[in-house]
């Protein structure tokens, strides 16, 4: 039996490779890196791209061809991956390589996180095919859907045909561990004058109020509705300390915030006694105070 080396192969040396910038495009709009959050939803576009030049003769010097600058992007609350790739551009002394992704807002929630590498045809050894040349500094971006993060989209709800309302909250959720960020969304009415100011970031206190106050019932009642029929199986509060980014931790975040109850506490009172409940989600979200 020959003897086969399978880890380490050499790779492109620290000082043979400039890394770029990493930039971030949200709907077409630069961001920076701790901006993201305040920026991105789950109706935006998220564009991540980075660049690399490498001296030539590094890749002569690895005996690899057809080298490519490679992005994966990983969600791991969506299980989403998606991947790029990019290939090098000789000139006199150095090739470059750029490659960026694009995501759908959608598609991802919580933490993103990027990885770029050199990728090369491998041809010191028959079995190995491709490897890994060079590795670059990953991207990790917090994507909060904390409540006020909350998933929105904007449309004029009169030219859909659609009954008239400032505003509804959709919800696709089929349990309590469900992701937050992809069974829920809040849909603005954009033919409502109030609601536009909102949209721009500057809505009059009461009416943000008022949508403190619909989020709060529509999560505790979702919590509610998820739950019954659970007899003997995890608490609601349970549930959202197992799964941080779920439905159920964003109705808990709720309670605690605006009932100053536990989910399971706010789950009942909604269930045994409604009147109470409104009465609680009033005073929380301090409706149509001065």
């Amino acid at each position: 039996m020959t003897k086969q080396l399978l880890y380490p192969f050499p790779r492109i040396p620290t000082q043979d490779l400039e890394w770029g910038e990493w930039a971030i495009r949200i709907n077409g709009v630069q961001v920076s890196e701790t901006s993201i959050a305040d920026e991105w939803d789950a109706n935006s576009e998220l564009v991540l791209g980075v660049s690399v030049r490498v001296r030539t003769d590094s890749f002569s010097r690895l005996d690899v061809g057809n080298p490519v600058l490679t992005l994966t992007a990983t969600c791991p609350s969506t299980a989403f991956v998606t991947y790029a790739e990019a290939e090098f551009r000789a000139e006199t002394s150095t090739a470059g390589a750029g490659a960026e992704v694009r995501i759908a807002g959608a598609e991802v929630s919580q933490i993103l996180v990027v990885r770029p590498e050199i990728i090369g045809d491998d041809q010191s050894e028959a079995w190995l095919r491709r490897r890994i040349l060079a590795e670059g500094p990953s991207l990790r971006l917090p994507l909060d859907t904390e409540l006020d993060g909350f998933p929105t989209s904007s449309y004029s709800f009169t030219q859909r045909g659609m009954p008239d309302a400032p505003w509804r909250i959709v919800v696709s959720a089929d349990g309590l561990e469900a992701p937050f960020a992809h069974s829920i969304r809040l849909e603005l009415n954009e033919d409502y004058a109030p609601v536009r100011k909102l949209i721009a970031g500057q809505p009059e206190p009461h009416l943000a109020r008022e949508l403190d106050a619909t989020i709060v019932r529509v999560l505790v009642g979702t919590a509610a509705r998820l739950s019954s029929g659970s007899s003997g199986e995890q608490s609601p509060d349970s549930v959202a300390a197992e799964f941080p980014d779920s439905i159920a931790a964003a109705a808990q975040r709720a309670a605690q915030q605006y009932l100053h109850l536990s989910l399971t506490a706010a789950v009942k009172s909604y269930r045994l006694t409604p009147e109470k409940h409104e009465y609680e989600v009033a005073n929380g979200t301090r409706l149509f105070k001065d």
